[in-house]
């Protein structure tokens, strides 16, 4: 309890975003923290973007679990950011309910997103996915198999 503001300054003087004036630092921790900062400002984009929708908070996680596992522009090299972002949303709202009528939603006019980019980019989507998790084949019969030969 006494050292606890202690604790914090001296936690906040020696954090990895806390740099000296003369202090240099290595190749791997500088990768690091642009990392981490690329990840949070990705996950701002996408809450601003969620910020739009209706329900946001039911479809949240499973939006930020799809990202956070794929990167955006493999799916669509000449797309923004924003737009993959959107049609992703797009698809978690349409898998929650089939009937969701998605080419009439703000997201869908606002991002100009068409059906061909939506197709392009939920294909690329499901390439990642199936990649990720291979499909797995029966064992297919051998024919030399005498029982088979006959």
């Amino acid at each position: 309890m006494r050292y606890d503001k202690h604790i914090q300054n001296l936690e906040k003087r020696h954090s990895e975003t806390n740099i000296g004036k003369d202090e240099a630092l290595f190749p791997s921790t500088i990768s690091k923290i642009n990392q981490t900062y690329n990840k949070n400002q990705q996950k701002r984009r996408v809450d601003a973007i969620l910020n739009n929708v209706r329900n946001k908070n039911s479809i949240k996680e499973e939006v930020h679990e799809i990202i956070g596992d794929v990167k955006l522009k493999t799916l669509c090299y000449n797309c923004p950011e924003e737009q993959i972002i959107a049609i992703i949303i797009l698809y978690v709202q349409r898998t929650r309910n089939p009937k969701h009528r998605i080419d009439r939603t703000k997201l869908w006019k606002e991002y100009d997103i068409t059906w061909l980019k939506y197709s392009l980019i939920l294909e690329r989507l499901l390439k990642f996915t199936r990649e990720k998790t291979p499909v797995k084949i029966k064992q297919v019969e051998r024919f030399d198999d005498p029982i088979i030969r006959r």
